[in-house]
């Protein structure tokens, strides 16, 4: 699991996730064989408005928003 704090529409959240970059097809290895790869995968497994101490469930109110997400994180570490 990895998360990360991100600035979403002007609100401070922490993201939980669990991402798998994406695996390249190997089409022979040397035994013949071969690998189909696998596609990128990324999981939103919690969302919380952080105030202070506490952290506020905020996972099914960004619900509309779960494909906006994963950009906003990359953008962010992009940033850093």
């Amino acid at each position: 699991m990895s998360a990360a704090y991100i600035n979403f529409k002007g609100v401070e959240l922490r993201v939980e996730y669990d991402y798998q970059p994406e695996e390249k097809e190997v089409r022979y290895y040397s035994d013949g064989s071969g690998y189909p790869g696998c596609p990128e995968s990324f999981e939103i497994t919690a969302i919380y408005l952080v105030h202070g101490k506490e952290k506020i469930d905020v996972m099914e109110l960004c619900e509309a928003y779960y494909d906006e997400i994963p950009e906003a994180i990359k953008n962010s570490a992009n940033d850093e």
